[in-house]
């Protein structure tokens, strides 16, 4: 009587104290960690993949011109609003004082607006002086030709 793969397979769960299931027997099956006794293989360590970056001025570029399509205020509401008040606060010695949201709104607006035309000015003094970076110089000068004290 020949052996048969059926046989073969009984002769193996007989020998072993557990029996095995179908797809336990595949090449490809492995058992949970906590069932294997050989330490798993290592595995070769990935490149990781680094993030992409832009040239240096391409996201500079890209920044100007997403806040020159922008109308909103640049400075959040809620910091300028402490810091107005703390300065009111010091300024009046501890009297009452009120704003209204829309005073405080165009007062942001005018102290922003202010800013932008000192940065502009202190550009082009950059620009004079044949530089692309904008110094602390540059912004003394611009406010001393605007007729305003540098410090």
């Amino acid at each position: 009587m020949g052996r048969t793969k059926h046989a073969v397979a009984a002769t193996a769960a007989t020998t072993e104290t557990k029996k095995r299931l179908r797809f336990e027997l595949s090449p490809r099956w492995r058992p949970p960690p906590a069932l294997r006794q050989v330490p798993p293989e290592p595995q070769p360590e990935k490149k990781k993949k680094r993030a992409y970056r832009f040239r240096p001025g391409t996201v500079a570029l890209r920044e100007v011109r997403k806040y020159q399509k922008s109308t909103g205020p640049l400075i959040p509401f809620a910091p300028f609003v402490r810091l107005v008040k703390e300065i009111t606060d010091d300024l009046t010695k501890g009297e009452m004082n009120h704003w209204t949201p829309q005073a405080l709104f165009s007062l942001q607006e005018a102290a922003e607006y202010h800013i932008v035309d000192v940065f502009e000015k202190a550009n082009l003094c950059a620009i004079h002086a044949k530089r692309v970076t904008i110094m602390q110089k540059d912004i003394q000068l611009a406010r001393r030709i605007g007729g305003r004290r540098p410090w």
